[in-house]
């Protein structure tokens, strides 16, 4: 099962021009980042080298979010410039297999990405998206979210120029991502990646699962892994 899951990282979120490119930021996305940001119903599942694994029922969705989360020392504005280096995901975002990320287009607020997942088993398609990115909460009384995430709607005259390889590509379309940092009465913040995406594609409920969490791990911990070596760098 493990060689299987090393094959599909769908929930590398993860993470995302505007000119010409559309957002699907709509009324489900937006009860999305609700759901996701709710510390309410978040079920523990499992811990590993100190990170916690939970996951959550998203009403009229099949499958779970999924969130990890760890204390930690490290400050949010690093943590918060490593997840915003879109164009560096694939120097730093060793553990989630071979993806391929590209930044899009930047503003002072946002950045728009593209990742594209390639499946190296038979009868299944790759997965590719766009998505957008913010250095902030998804509205203004989000106080706790240093970003916040979603996909964009499909448009092929872009992706034909990102990646022209492959006819069978399956588009996701529907996801969205909180990195939230809680503070707490001590110097350390409780740092939590929070997701939902769906895959697509005809595969059991209980497989995707099983991938997301997985794939949300690796992220969280590259993800730390690189602000510690930059917290260190300015250190020095």
């Amino acid at each position: 099962m493990s060689g299987i899951i090393s094959k599909f990282n769908f929930a590398t979120l993860l993470f995302f021009l505007g000119h010409g490119l559309a957002e699907t930021k709509d009324g489900r996305t937006e009860q999305l980042f609700q759901d996701l940001h709710d510390n309410i119903g978040w079920v523990f599942e499992d811990s590993k080298d100190g990170i916690s694994i939970s996951r959550k029922p998203i009403q009229g969705m099949g499958l779970k979010a999924v969130m990890v989360a760890k204390k930690t020392m490290i400050p949010k504005e690093i943590i918060q410039s490593v997840i915003m280096d879109v164009g560096n995901y694939e120097n730093f975002l060793k553990s989630i297999g071979p993806i391929r990320s590209k930044e899009i287009q930047r503003s002072s607020d946002w950045v728009d990405g593209y990742q594209f997942i390639p499946i190296d088993l038979p009868l299944i398609g790759d997965r590719e998206y766009l998505f957008r990115m913010y250095s902030d909460g998804y509205n203004s009384e989000d106080t706790t979210s240093i970003i916040h995430w979603h996909l964009l709607e499909k448009r092929d005259d872009v992706l034909v120029g990102l990646n022209n390889q492959n006819n069978d590509r399956v588009y996701l379309d529907h996801g969205a991502g909180l990195w939230m940092a809680e503070e707490t009465l001590s110097d350390t913040i409780v740092l939590s990646y929070r997701i939902y995406m769906d895959p697509g594609g005809a595969l059991p409920e209980f497989l995707v699962d099983m991938m997301n969490k997985v794939s949300v791990m690796n992220i969280f911990k590259d993800a730390i892994a690189e602000a510690k070596l930059r917290q260190d760098i300015i250190v020095q």
